[in-house]
C-alpha cells in the first residue's frame, strides 16, 4: 500500500504544478477564448489535485509537503516558457500533458492500485488527452494566423 500513496503523491504534485502552469500562462496571452480554454484547464487540473487528495486520505496516506515547491515551480515553469513566446508556452504545454499521460500510464503498469483509484487515474488520463487535444489545435491557430498576418 505505501507505493500506492507515495504514486499519488507525485500525481497529486504534478496537478498541483499543472494547476499554477494554466494559472500563470493566461498572461500570456490577450485572447479571450485562449484565456478562457486555460482557465478551463487549470480547473479540470485543480480537480484532479482535489480527488486526488480525498483518494490518498481514503487509503489513510497523508497529503505531500511538497505541493507547495511544485506550485512555486509550476509559476517559475509558466513565467520562463512565456519570454519566447505563445508558440513555446502552447508546445511546453503539450510536452508537460504528454509527459502526465505518460508517467500515469507506467504508475498503473508498475503499481497494483485498486478499481476505485485505476478508475480515478484512468479518468483523469483521458482528461489529459482532451488538453494535449485543445494545445495542438491551439498550436495550428496560432501558426495558421502567423502565416496569413493575423
Amino acid at each position: 500500500m505505501r507505493w500506492n500513496i507515495s504514486a499519488l503523491k507525485f500525481m497529486y504534485n504534478m496537478e498541483r504544478f499543472a494547476t499554477q502552469i494554466y494559472l500563470t500562462q493566461r498572461r500570456s496571452f490577450s485572447e479571450n477564448e485562449t484565456i478562457k480554454k486555460l482557465a478551463t484547464a487549470a480547473e479540470n487540473e485543480q480537480q484532479h489535485v482535489d480527488i486526488l487528495a480525498k483518494r490518498i486520505q481514503e487509503l489513510d496516506g497523508s497529503r505531500s509537503h511538497l505541493g507547495l515547491v511544485f506550485q512555486m515551480m509550476g509559476r517559475i515553469l509558466a513565467v520562463a516558457a512565456g519570454l519566447p513566446g505563445k508558440l513555446f508556452v502552447l508546445k511546453t504545454d503539450v510536452l508537460i500533458e504528454k509527459r502526465a499521460i505518460n508517467d500515469y500510464g507506467s504508475f498503473l503498469n508498475r503499481i497494483d492500485f485498486d478499481d476505485e483509484t485505476i478508475a480515478k487515474i484512468e479518468r483523469i488520463i483521458a482528461d489529459e488527452k482532451r488538453h494535449v487535444g485543445i494545445w495542438e489545435s491551439l498550436i495550428k491557430e496560432l501558426k495558421s494566423d502567423n502565416i496569413t498576418g493575423k
